[in-house]
């Protein structure tokens, strides 16, 4: 924590509280409202100031405040494993007061840190019948139940719904999986700074007794990390996840123009080179874009759209008896993203 609090900071920072407004990482800088500050906001300071997290409703409640007023403005993981960190260590076990307090902090914490590394994130309420603190989905198959809670005793593990990852501070013997905070943020911050595709790698968190969800991401990232060495040999498993739509987005972002034609003509209807490259070039002269020199050219951009996702997701389109044609399952979710572009 940098510098002291003065009285008039404290009565200034409270108000903008009070009004929803609350600043991160101030450093003599403007905020949000217009109030200048001169020191650094920690997340001790503005759970001091709160006083409580509680489930009410409303914008004006104490977790929406905490919520969309400080978590959201984290925005790497090391943030919020420092947050985390001073939040332990300045954890008064006798105050059971600030116990629930900062438990339910560290729980909300511990959904921002999924919620960095691209997991689409429930908040879910603080007292709920599971006693989870969040669910976590990544893809169209994955989901995991979460419980981030600051053990003292063994007890506190009971209620805790059985299909539920712990995630806590320390290691604690709960009989049951779990994973340490830090540990968890290594995990994800790798996954960040690799690029690896969530969809795959999050199996490797799930608490099922089907060994099958666990494997698959490994067999995977093995083929990715060897996939030189493997290429010889043929493969003799289908280890390809479906997509979600924010990755399809993703992609459509990321594809030349030539690419997202083709696969809009694709959505009117199966077709050959030779039918797809007739269609193809009036539509990139109405956009100002480069027209394609032959039919030949339909193969080169299907072969470098295959790239994006070759060996790690489903087909988008399939090539069969030299006709092109969209994978049905996708063909909602693409003609829905590609009109928007």
């Amino acid at each position: 924590m940098v510098g002291t609090i003065t009285y008039e900071f404290v009565r200034t920072y409270v108000a903008h509280i009070r009004n929803g407004i609350i600043c991160t990482n101030i450093n003599s800088i403007m905020c949000d409202g217009g109030v200048k500050m001169a020191r650094s906001i920690t997340i001790v300071d503005i759970l001091n100031i709160l006083g409580t997290l509680e489930d009410e409703s409303g914008t004006q409640s104490s977790r929406n405040k905490f919520l969309n007023g400080y978590l959201q403005k984290l925005s790497s993981i090391e943030e919020v494993t420092g947050d985390a960190t001073m939040l332990l260590d300045s954890l008064d076990t006798s105050d059971e007061k600030q116990v629930l307090l900062y438990e339910r902090a560290y729980a909300d914490l511990t959904n921002r840190l999924a919620e960095i590394a691209g997991f689409k994130v429930n908040y879910v309420k603080y007292s709920n019948r599971e006693r989870i603190t969040g669910i976590w989905e990544a893809g169209n198959d994955f989901k995991l139940k979460v419980a981030a809670f600051i053990p003292f005793e063994a007890s506190q593990g009971r209620g805790i719904s059985r299909h539920a990852l712990l995630v806590l501070p320390e290691p604690v013997d709960f009989q049951r999986p779990f994973v340490t905070f830090m540990k968890l943020a290594e995990f994800l911050n790798m996954v960040v700074q690799i690029n690896l595709p969530l969809s795959t790698i999050a199996g490797v968190l799930s608490i099922d007794d089907n060994y099958d969800k666990k494997l698959a991401p490994v067999m995977e990232l093995s083929i990715l990390a060897f996939k030189s060495k493997l290429a010889p040999f043929k493969r003799t498993a289908t280890l390809q996840s479906e997509w979600d739509k924010e990755e399809i987005q993703t992609l459509l972002n990321k594809l030349k123009p030539a690419t997202r034609v083709f696969l809009t003509i694709l959505l009117d209807k199966e077709s050959n080179a030779s039918e797809i490259y007739a269609k193809m070039n009036p539509i990139l002269t109405e956009m100002g874009e480069p027209e394609v020199k032959s039919p030949m050219a339909v193969g080169a951009i299907m072969g470098a759209l295959s790239k994006h996702y070759a060996g790690i997701k489903e087909p988008l389109v399939f090539r069969k008896n030299r006709r092109y044609f969209i994978n049905e399952k996708y063909r909602e979710l693409l003609s829905e993203l590609l009109s928007s572009l």
